[in-house]
């Protein structure tokens, strides 16, 4: 998991209104494991302009339903936007928002910064008026977070028993064999190591709570399953292709159990438009625990940005972490200390005889 998150560059708008906007400056965890979106097409990131009137259901969207008529006979919607995207939604000197408004003949209100409210006022002399300009700012909304870098993340913490044991093992043998360009910092911490399920981008209290919500109503994906799930963790591997420069190093994960509720929930919260870039554009999750990092240096921008790990996946190739179990799914927070020095944690799904429940923190 990175321990650096650039601060985000601001946005000079109109009339003196300046926001931050939250862009990725790489990818979260530092490896895009497929580089490809679905279907082998490469990623992009452009926004693709809506069809106003076309095959899209404005009831699909169940902001629809909160449209209310005005005494006047016209209509409007308070929608609940994070104050991170105001930035994309005006654009430079205002000229998105003018788009928006001319091409749905729709008035927009967007709440300056210094202003408690964070609803989007939408109002239209027609209801379709409205749902046309509700579809372009949310596809907006949906192209601006894909930009956004991580703030969460779905994880199994492994940061106990035996496999912490042997990580401590592996770590010691690695740094004993004083291999070139190999030092401490590479490594993550033994009371951080964890799987990752997902990666999402949370931007205020109502989208965690949201995405707490969507992970307790993963735990019907757990019918038919058997809980805690047994996880094997052997062996080392790298996400690109060329040992001798590397920015990864991880352990292999298996879990049949694991791996069918980490793809279905995977599934699941790419309908709910929190998804990370990264989660929107793959179609099964990775097992794999990070062992080695090159984003962990402290002083990463002076060093190399790869090492060489021909030497340990020579020697340590065939690693044996041991076994664990997953008797938790926490959101966590990127970037964070909780307790015990694992990441800080929102809430928990727990698997409990077979049951499971959600807590939140």
């Amino acid at each position: 998991m990175s321990r650096e998150v650039l601060d985000p560059p601001i946005q000079a708008m109109s009339n003196s209104r300046r926001y931050r906007v939250n862009v990725v400056h790489e990818d979260f965890g530092g490896a895009k494991w497929n580089g490809q979106n679905k279907g082998g097409k490469p990623a992009n990131n452009a926004y693709e302009e809506p069809d106003l009137y076309g095959e899209d259901d404005e009831e699909d969207d169940p902001a629809a339903c909160n449209i209310e008529q005005t005494p006047n006979g016209d209509f409007k919607l308070a929608l609940p936007v994070p104050k991170s995207f105001y930035g994309g939604l005006i654009g430079f000197k205002g000229a998105t928002k003018r788009r928006i408004e001319e091409e749905t003949k729709t008035e927009i209100y967007i709440p300056r910064q210094n202003e408690n409210s964070s609803f989007v006022l939408i109002k239209g002399k027609q209801r379709d008026r409205v749902c046309a300009a509700l579809r372009q700012i949310r596809h907006l909304i949906g192209s601006l977070r894909k930009k956004m870098k991580p703030t969460h993340f779905l994880a199994v913490a492994l940061n106990s028993g035996q496999v912490q044991e042997r990580f401590v093992e592996l770590k010691k043998c690695i740094l004993e064999a004083q291999l070139p360009g190999i030092d401490e910092e590479l490594f993550i911490s033994e009371r951080s190591i964890h799987l990752t399920l997902g990666v999402y981008v949370l931007l205020d209290d109502d989208e965690r709570q949201k995405a707490l919500n969507e992970l307790e109503a993963c735990r019907s994906l757990l019918a038919g399953l058997k809980t805690p799930f047994d996880l094997t963790v052997k062996g080392l591997e790298i996400m690109n292709d060329d040992p001798s420069s590397t920015r990864i190093l991880y352990a292999h994960i298996e879990s049949l159990e694991l791996q069918k509720f980490a793809d279905q929930c995977l599934a699941h919260f790419q309908t709910t438009g929190l998804c990370a870039r990264d989660n929107n554009e793959r179609e099964s999750i990775k097992l794999h625990m990070t062992v080695m990092n090159n984003r962990y240096r402290k002083e990463v921008m002076k060093c190399s940005d790869s090492f060489d790990a021909r030497e340990i996946l020579k020697r340590f190739g065939d690693f044996d972490f041991g076994l664990a179990q997953c008797q938790a799914v926490h959101l966590c927070v990127l970037n964070s200390r909780g307790e015990d020095d694992f990441y800080k944690i929102t809430g928990s799904l727990n698997f409990e005889n077979g049951e499971s429940k959600t807590v939140q923190k």
